[in-house]
């Protein structure tokens, strides 16, 4: 079997592999670290610090996230688009 057959016949599967590997490496590095944090402060102490962030990530994040995309909306819109001149 040749590298063309070989890569034919199996090289989607390791890409498929390759590509899950990858992302469960980052979903496994985030619980791994959720994990590690509970360990060390507790589970209601690391319970009250993941909801924390999470409050935090959906009220501050999405707000200073919207502001930014209505100065770029701002900035790149054209109030001419799609009127005939």
């Amino acid at each position: 079997m040749d590298f063309a057959l070989f890569m034919e016949r199996y090289g989607y599967k390791i890409l498929l592999a390759i590509g899950a590997l990858v992302v469960l490496a980052i979903f496994g590095t985030f619980v791994a670290g959720i994990l590690a944090m509970m360990k060390i402060y507790g589970v209601i102490i690391g319970a009250i610090i993941l909801v924390g962030a999470a409050f935090y990530a959906f009220t501050v994040t999405r707000r200073s996230s919207q502001a930014y995309a209505d100065a770029m909306s701002k900035y790149f819109y054209d109030p001419k688009q799609g009127r005939r001149p």
